[in-house]
């Protein structure tokens, strides 16, 4: 640990004008010019007393971690004795000597401070709208925030007291046994628009033994997605204030509990509907009964068809104060001399009930960013699958500070780079992942230390 001493030092003689000309450092000088990335990353905390690594060194070395997408902490360690790995954290060139260890990095991530780590994401957020990064909304103006349940992995074999747990069927030589799964999982809150999507907040799901801990009584076991979900609601109204106007989500949301937090939260909510048995979409089917649509509309850039039904006041429902819209839409898509058909049943309450039905039905599909723009990069892209450290502090605050990187690459992609998305095709995936191989190729060419001092 000979360059630990040094470390945060960064060497004179510096060329700062050399970090505007190439992604990575067009990324950092971005980063920290906006957002204060250096201070940020100063706040973190752990409970380490008298560290020889300090925590803020930690923290850089892990952001660049998830936003290099490096696939484990044995493929870091090496990189850590690299010159141009040392320059990007800010220290002076050491050969040979590694900025520190990955067993430091699982040490500090086991008594990390999730609050800290949370804070720099929603701090992040709220200076993007304080700098109008989001604008109006999507459709009818109105921010919507998708909320949907994510487990980013799962074991037969470690796990830590956070762990939820399940029996599951599996083959071992040839024979069906039962074992015992353990998984962590959360709900996600990810503000959505047609291309800049991101995350807002994070619960995690509880197991029975932290609410215990948590001097809950009478616990008869793990908590559900909705329980979660219910919790998380009014934690976004207090964090972001009143420019969100609604939440969208999946069936397991369309019940009358759900919707009375989010109407008690300043919330109007968009749901998918699947059980017909179940009101109001029960209500709206009977009135449905025999009559055509009320409107058909044409898309012909996408090649569908949509016909549209519409109930505007539902009040059959028992658990819910108020009254619920439904609409119902029928796609009809052309493609390749074959015709598919897909129906959606939509229940909205409270602001978002102005919508014209087209709206809705184009709200309710656009649910699948959070499965696509973050859940499926998040694991098969951005590492966040792996599991760094195994701990109830170590996955949630290495989550928050890779979701911190996601979240600064998506405004540095679509409103510093503006035209790179277009150059780069529409597939949001795609784009993102070719800034991060042009990111990488930067950082081997580094010549220069990037200066996160910001004194």
């Amino acid at each position: 640990m000979a360059a630990s001493a040094k470390i945060g030092s960064p060497r004179p003689g510096g060329n700062a004008s050399l970090l505007g000309e190439k992604r990575l450092r067009q990324f950092l000088v971005y980063a920290k010019k906006v957002f204060a990335l250096e201070t940020l990353l100063e706040r973190v905390r752990d409970r380490r007393i008298k560290p020889a690594v300090p925590t803020f060194m930690v923290a850089r070395i892990l952001f660049l971690l998830g936003l290099l997408r490096i696939r484990s902490f044995n493929a870091l360690e090496p990189k850590l004795a690299e010159p141009w790995m040392q320059r990007a954290l800010g220290i002076g060139t050491q050969p040979g000597a590694r900025v520190c260890s990955v067993d430091t990095l699982s040490y500090a991530l086991s008594r990390a401070d999730v609050p800290s780590c949370r804070s720099l994401v929603v701090d992040v957020n709220r200076k993007a709208e304080r700098n109008k990064i989001f604008r109006e909304g999507w459709h009818g103006a109105l921010r919507v925030v998708a909320l949907d349940g994510w487990e980013p992995f799962s074991s037969f074999e470690r796990h830590c007291s956070a762990c939820l747990t399940r029996q599951v069927r599996v083959k071992r030589d040839g024979v069906e046994v039962k074992l015992t799964q353990y998984y962590h999982a959360f709900v996600v809150a990810m503000l959505i628009d047609e291309r800049l999507d991101v995350v807002l907040d994070m619960e995690p799901i509880r197991s029975a033994d932290v609410r215990t801990e948590a001097g809950e009584s009478k616990v008869k076991g793990h908590e559900g997605e909705l329980t979660a979900a219910k919790r998380l609601v009014p934690r976004l109204r207090s964090t972001y204030g009143h420019w969100i106007d609604a939440l969208l989500g999946d069936a397991l949301y369309a019940n009358g509990p759900f919707w009375t937090v989010a109407k008690q939260s300043g919330f109007g909510t968009i749901t998918v509907l699947k059980k017909e048995t179940d009101e109001p979409l029960k209500e709206a089917l009977s009135l449905w009964r025999g009559t055509g649509p009320d409107k058909v509309v044409e898309d012909k850039a996408k090649g569908e068809r949509i016909e549209l039904w519409d109930c505007p006041e539902i009040e059959t429902l028992e658990t819910y104060d108020g009254k619920i819209r439904v609409v119902r839409g029928l796609v009809h898509k052309q493609s390749d001399d074959e015709e598919t058909c897909s129906t959606w049943c939509v229940a909205l309450t409270g602001c978002v009930t102005r919508l014209g039905a087209r709206q809705v039905i184009a709200v309710a599909r656009g649910r699948w960013h959070i499965e696509n723009t973050a859940f499926h990069q998040f694991t098969h892209l951005w590492r966040f699958a792996h599991v760094f450290r195994h701990g109830p502090e170590a996955i949630p605050a290495l989550l928050w500070i890779f979701i911190l990187a996601f979240n600064l690459l998506q405004f540095f992609l679509y409103r510093q780079l503006c035209s790179y998305g277009r150059d780069c095709g529409k597939d949001v995936t795609r784009t993102i992942s070719r800034l991060i191989d042009e990111m990488l190729d930067d950082l081997a060419r580094l010549d220069a230390i990037v200066l996160w001092d910001s004194s």
